[in-house]
């Protein structure tokens, strides 16, 4: 009797073994019961609120002078660009900007077009989306996805306020506009990407590589001198004053200071 009844439930369950063995071989996946689905969003949901808590908890944890260095550190730039701003109205700030423009143009060569043209690219849109993606790619490979997730974020939020302050202010450029919808010079787009992107990428190699003095040294002065080359290349060709400069230095510090701080944030205390 016993076997008769094990050798009938074996014979009922064989088409479904032999069905979920098919689907396995073409890649699907095994049944699974709404219970055991039902248990994964129960554990999706208790991870996501683990994460909250954590950053609750690290919040309140985090030293708030750093907090604090931070707002101080956003309200005095956007100090200096408001007050930069209104120096541009000046009569002699506007005679120096102009000044300093007019004798680089007449100091304008063949060689010194095409060396400039070349550096000015190094802060074009489609070379920072290139730098971004080859950037997104590595920290992606080191499981630093939050760093990534800081830098797309600070990095959207530079570009925006770059136009919406080129809106407010509405300054002409030296010699024109550069196509229907660029008339606008302050501040200077390229410089503000320069100064946040390449001062983020060193901040990145110091931050989560294990770097000698000499190389951090080195990176130091070739990313100091890349972002010099791009502001000056735009003084160069015609497209900003020097004023415009500055306060594109100064927009993409506040972007730098709130991305270092973010990632400090997200990385202290062994996080990952």
């Amino acid at each position: 009797m016993a076997k008769a009844f094990w050798l009938k439930k074996m014979k009922l369950h064989a088409p479904l073994c032999v069905a979920r063995y098919l689907l396995l071989l073409r890649g699907a996946k095994s049944f699974r019961s709404p219970a055991r689905a039902g248990r994964r969003r129960i554990n999706l949901k208790s991870w996501v609120n683990h994460e909250k808590k954590d950053l609750r908890e690290d919040f309140f944890l985090y030293p708030k002078r750093k907090f604090l260095f931070l707002a101080l550190g956003i309200y005095s730039l956007f100090f200096f660009i408001f007050r930069l701003w209104t120096a541009t109205s000046f009569k002699s700030v506007n005679y120096w900007d102009n000044l300093i423009v007019r004798q680089i143009d007449l100091t304008r060569t063949p060689f010194l077009d095409k060396f400039f043209y070349f550096f000015t690219n190094f802060a074009s849109g489609y070379f920072i989306i290139g730098a971004f993606l080859a950037l997104a790619i590595l920290l992606f490979n080191l499981k630093r996805k939050k760093a990534l997730m800081a830098v797309f974020l600070t990095l959207l939020g530079s570009v925006f306020f770059i136009y919406l302050l080129k809106l407010m202010f509405g300054r002409e450029r030296p010699f024109g506009c550069l196509n229907d919808r660029d008339c606008f010079s302050f501040p200077s787009g390229h410089a503000t990407i320069a100064f946040y992107f390449y001062g983020m990428l060193l901040y990145l190699f110091i931050r989560f590589f294990k770097l000698k003095k000499t190389t951090i040294v080195i990176l130091d002065l070739f990313f100091v001198l890349l972002i010099l080359l791009v502001a000056f290349s735009r003084i160069y060709l015609g497209y900003h004053y020097p004023t415009d400069i500055v306060g594109g230095f100064f927009l993409g510090g506040i972007f730098l200071l709130i991305a270092a701080l973010l990632i400090d944030f997200l990385y202290t205390h062994g996080k990952s």
